[in-house]
């Protein structure tokens, strides 16, 4: 079996693990960090570590789309759109975290 094979196999499977990861990043980040212990962190290190967490997701979505647009029939293109419509979904959600880390002050609430 090619190596390359041996990449492609689990690639939607890494796609959607991608697009998770840089959403729970920036959720704990911004719901941990900021506002529940609020004398450590300030809304420019939620913006910061979010926008890590957007382009760990859309490195996903892109990941998770390139499974999509492979052979047809198989199970992996499935996963692969279910992917990269979740990559649509927690960038959206990121983007509002990013939005509230610059409009909310630090504690609110």
């Amino acid at each position: 079996m090619p190596r390359f094979d041996l990449l492609r196999r689990p690639q939607p499977f890494i796609g959607v693990l991608l697009v998770a990861g840089g959403w729970a990043l920036s959720h704990q980040v911004g719901s941990n960090g900021v506002f529940d212990a609020c004398a450590r962190q300030s809304g420019g290190y939620v913006v910061i570590v979010s926008l890590l967490g957007l382009i760990l997701t859309i490195i996903g979505g892109l990941y998770a789309l390139r499974a999509w647009r492979g052979p047809a029939g198989s199970g992996r293109s499935f996963l692969g759109l279910v992917g990269a419509l979740l990559a649509l979904l927690a960038g959206f959600a990121i983007l509002l975290q990013i939005a509230a880390g610059l409009i909310l002050p630090t504690c609110f609430g």
